[in-house]
């Protein structure tokens, strides 16, 4: 039976280079949904027949191309040629050919296919990975935990999900409207106050336009940790207190020891220097009066005859004068 050389060569091609060898080979998913705005990454990989890498064999060229069979047009990415920025080649020349697509659009939306070429040979992925455009109502918040009311001190954590895929790492996090530092898929909130209660928001991306409705989480006061934490604080103010007030008495006290010194030893002192005082004067009255004092002398004159005494003879009496 013969057969049409252009059929064969037809065959040939789907089946891959080099005939049907098996080691010819993309894989990627058959197919997953975006949502619009939001960073995708299509998974993939690849394998060339081990022949060539026993020969040497390289991959020079990668190349990703939508609405095409075999990337000879259409292409999204390619390694010899500058192409759209919004999509970026995450993978490399060995095994990886995963592709990231940056704030996707409504156009995006088509049957996308790896191809790489060797020194040696080339080869497409025909099968191809099938992306959906969707306007991502569907974002939702979903929590750890079944009821909104959390008591303080306790964790919750919650998650961005969509019925779509999207970059994990672009997910941006919102509470009462004000950005969180915090990215990614999953958000951690552990040793609960009062300052995380709120509404909590997940986007898609930064311009905030794929936004999932509301999540409201408040966080309750545990009465009874709150009652042990106001006792051992008011333990702790009562033990500060004492302490300062303990402090405060025995200055006042060695305040008030040194002024009772201080005035017993100006009494002492007035005291000596009025005793000393009395004694000067004492001493200065008791030589004023041995100053004063005079003494009269006593004459008496003896008569040899023993007539008897006349006028002249008569006896004078002197006072003593003091």
């Amino acid at each position: 039976m013969k057969m049409n050389p252009r059929t064969l060569s037809v065959l040939l091609l789907l089946a891959g280079p080099l005939g049907a060898d098996p080691d010819w080979h993309v894989e990627y998913p058959d197919s997953f949904c975006v949502v619009e705005g939001s960073t995708a990454t299509i998974p993939c990989s690849f394998t060339h027949p081990k022949v060539h890498e026993k020969t040497g064999a390289v991959v020079e060229r990668v190349v990703w191309c939508h609405s095409n069979k075999y990337c000879s047009i259409g292409n999204v990415y390619d390694s010899n040629v500058r192409a759209d920025s919004r999509f970026r080649y995450l993978g490399d020349r060995v095994r990886n050919c995963t592709l990231k697509i940056i704030k996707t659009v409504k156009r995006d939306a088509a049957r996308y296919r790896f191809r790489f070429e060797t020194n040696v040979d080339k080869y497409t992925g025909l099968r191809g990975v099938r992306v959906n455009v969707t306007n991502g109502e569907d974002v939702k918040v979903r929590s750890s935990v079944t009821d909104h009311v959390v008591k303080e001190g306790g964790q919750v954590t919650l998650t961005c999900t969509s019925a779509c895929s999207f970059h994990q790492l672009d997910v941006h996090w919102y509470r009462k409207g004000h950005a969180l530092s915090e990215k990614g898929p999953a958000l951690h909130l552990s040793s609960l106050t009062n300052d995380d209660t709120g509404n909590y928001t997940c986007s898609l991306d930064s311009s905030r336009q794929k936004t999932s409705a509301p999540w409201s989480l408040i966080v309750v006061v545990d009465e009874g940790k709150h009652n042990v934490t106001v006792t051992d604080k008011e333990k702790s103010h009562r033990l500060l207190t004492g302490s300062v007030v303990s402090v405060v008495l025995a200055v006042v006290l060695l305040l008030l020891a040194g002024l009772v010194f201080a005035k017993r030893r100006q009494a002492q002192k007035k005291a000596s220097d009025v005793i000393q005082k009395l004694e000067v004067d004492c001493k200065q009255e008791a030589v004023g009066a041995s100053e004063e004092v005079s003494y009269s002398t006593v004459h008496f004159k003896r008569n040899s005859s023993r007539s008897a005494p006349g006028p002249e003879h008569e006896i004078v009496y002197s006072e003593v004068v003091r």
